[in-house]
């Protein structure tokens, strides 16, 4: 503040004593946001409600993803009013919502209804009401290294829907990679999250695990679910994908130059092309012959605490994350995933078209098909968040080395036993 300015309040604070005036102070109030991202990923959002709102600040509270499920429960289970607003994995929408954990937002409903689709619509909603603001989705694509197809003399893949590749094929050519010098042939981003392999599952026509009219009942172990397992298994018995690496650390191996083929998803644009001397292209998601071409879809959704301090401040800035086309584009600014906001979504997708002369293009197409065409949801069940936690275990085992049938067959017993308490 210039001396100026400290001058002209002294003087303005000491007419309102002379006048047996109470001065009033404007107050700031501070606003708690929970969520599983860097805190320079929400700064932009942030900042720009901050403009709008100079009395409000927003406070950021980061936590790792795989202990989001258990803070909220901790915390806004516990009714504790320090959270205000926080982001919420699309698919825990129900189970959260059963809980008591979300507040009931449909008074929002008009407003997301023109700004959101049918399907990201009905993923935040339970029992006929809306529980979170639609905030983001994703999809996926496959990442190649250039310099490691050449050297093994492998074409690179198309990038148009009839040049996808069978999940054979990259294999086998991750294989002649590997055996040119490449250190991985195939990783697939998350690589023992239901969430990355659910289109295993999916494609190959085994279902999502998950039936029944409630999705409570439990089928990971039908011959299908046997089968895409049993391909699972193989990238780590084979050595074409590692073993002994975390999920956090699975993008360094593609940005070092080790591996050939890589499915993720577009938040990975901003490392890949920082990295001086990756020479990458990206085609479609592979799929098994005689399957269908199944994506992975949804990411979070923004949710206002039923015990917040700040309920009206908390409604506000979650329809400035999602409903407002600016803050929209800003929540994606430093995180270049898909906007579900369909106004901020087209810039987006035109920025991301200007990544690259080559590769922004071919982004484009590949995440505006699969979008419209091939992307799953995953089960929307109030059981969801068990089956999730179950299932990830049941991957990473059989990651490093578990037998696939024993372990789907116990999967599948703490799945019946634990969904039936839900029930």
């Amino acid at each position: 503040m210039s001396f100026a300015i400290k001058k002209l309040s002294l003087v303005a604070l000491a007419g309102m004593l002379a006048y047996g005036a109470s001065p009033v102070f404007a107050q700031t109030i501070t606003l708690n946001f929970l969520t599983a991202e860097k805190d320079e990923t929400v700064a932009p959002v942030i900042e720009g409600f901050e403009k709008l709102h100079p009395d409000i600040d927003v406070v950021h509270t980061t936590v790792p993803f795989d202990s989001m499920n258990a803070t909220i429960e901790a915390r806004v289970g516990g009714q504790d009013p320090s959270i205000d607003v926080f982001l919420v994995d699309s698919p825990r929408v129900p189970a959260m919502a059963s809980r008591g954990y979300l507040a009931n937002l449909n008074d929002e409903r008009e407003k997301a209804d023109a700004v959101s689709n049918d399907v990201a619509m009905g993923i935040i909603s339970y029992k006929g009401d809306i529980f979170a603001l639609p905030a983001w989705t994703s999809t996926q694509m496959m990442f190649y290294n250039k310099d490691l197809l050449d050297k093994a003399g492998i074409a690179y893949p198309g990038f148009k829907a009839e040049d996808r590749l069978t999940y054979d094929q990259v294999v086998d050519e991750a294989k002649k990679a590997q055996a040119a010098g490449a250190k991985y042939g195939f990783i697939p981003e998350q690589i023992d999250r239901y969430y990355q392999l659910q289109p295993l599952f999916e494609s190959i026509g085994g279902g999502p695990g998950l039936t029944g009219e409630d999705m409570l009942t439990p089928d990971v172990t039908n011959p299908k679910w046997i089968e895409a397992a049993t391909f699972y298994s193989s990238l780590f018995e084979s050595g074409v994908s590692p073993r002994g690496v975390p999920v956090d650390q699975m993008s360094s191996t593609f940005t070092s130059g080790d591996t050939a083929f890589y499915i993720g998803g577009p938040w990975n644009f901003a490392a890949f092309n920082a990295t001086e001397g990756l020479h990458y292209g990206v085609a479609p998601v592979p799929y098994f012959a005689g399957g269908k071409p199944v994506v992975p879809t949804d990411s979070w959704a923004i949710a206002v605490s039923p015990y917040a301090a700040h309920p009206a401040e908390a409604k506000m800035f979650a329809e400035y994350f999602s409903l407002d086309p600016e803050g929209a584009l800003l929540s994606v600014k430093n995180n270049p995933i898909p906007p579900v906001n369909e106004i901020a979504y087209k810039t987006y997708i035109e920025t991301i078209a200007g990544l690259d002369p080559e590769i922004g293009p071919a982004a484009k197409e590949i995440m505006t098909y699969e979008l419209a065409n091939n992307s799953v949801s995953r089960p929307r069940s109030i059981g969801y968040v068990a089956f999730e936690e179950i299932m990830n275990r049941a991957f990473s085992d059989i990651r490093n080395g578990s037998a696939v049938q024993a372990t789907l067959d116990q999967a599948q017993q703490q799945l019946t036993s634990t969904l039936a308490r839900i029930q």
